[in-house]
């Protein structure tokens, strides 16, 4: 999560704990007589770093700050908490894939999707998963698996993951490439392949919704793309 920062604002953020953490080190020394030396300074502000971006207490922050009023919003503000378990409706244009190939077996039939009614399109296939997120500061990591197995949809994991901070014009997201594996045997279809994905975050609904690009089956010209939208299951808030 660090990477939505630029590197100068990390610098400058480690510069002033560390005259932070000097000033406290005078005001004790001449306050209570308390002798702390100087180069004790790098050791101190390291160990704060650490215990802040430890996933327990920023997250606690992050919880703090949501909940009262009169302070920052720091996952609206900075990025939000994303940890934990979410209901992942994945729709599929495979439905649409399966209307072109149904027209070029049937001579009588006509369907070009280039120039046809927006009507004439068939709705995108509806797939139930479940994907976790486990998010820290130094990583994320993005699990989706099908519990109910009615799909040859097995589980994807992902192996690179990049966050956006929320800009002027654009919701925070999290755009990213992952791994999927497949249950099946059919030979126009792949046991595994990789694909990409980029979902942006409404605050208010606690919803991260976007699309989706495979590689699957993409010799055969049949590779899938479509939306997704994630809602956090129950007890598993901030």
């Amino acid at each position: 999560m660090y990477r939505i920062f630029p590197v100068k604002a990390l610098i400058y953020a480690a510069a002033l704990l560390a005259v932070g953490v000097f000033l406290a080190i005078e005001l004790a020394t001449s306050a209570f007589d308390i002798e702390v030396r100087r180069l004790a300074i790098p050791s101190i502000v390291w160990a704060i770093c650490v215990a802040l971006a430890w996933n327990p207490i920023w997250r606690w922050v992050w919880s703090v700050s949501k909940r009262v009023g009169w302070l920052p919003d720091l996952g609206h503000h900075v990025f939000p908490d994303l940890n934990g378990k979410w209901a992942m409706t994945l729709r599929s244009n495979w439905s649409r894939q399966m209307q072109l190939l149904d027209a070029a077996a049937d001579r009588r039939r006509s369907f070009d999707p280039r120039i046809c009614e927006a009507g004439e399109l068939a709705e995108l296939l509806p797939v139930s998963l479940v994907a976790e997120i486990e998010q820290s500061w130094w990583s994320i990591k993005i699990t989706v698996t099908n519990p109910r197995a009615d799909t040859p949809i097995k589980s994807s994991t992902s192996y690179i993951v990049m966050p956006r901070k929320r800009s002027e014009t654009e919701r925070p997201s999290l755009c990213y490439f992952y791994s999927q594996q497949n249950d099946t045997d059919n030979q126009a279809d792949d046991l595994s392949f990789d694909a990409a994905a980029c979902l942006f975050y409404d605050n208010e609904k606690d919803q991260l919704e976007g699309t989706f690009w495979t590689a699957r089956q993409w010799r055969r010209a049949i590779n899938t793309a479509g939306t997704l939208t994630l809602d956090r299951l129950p007890n598993q808030t901030v």
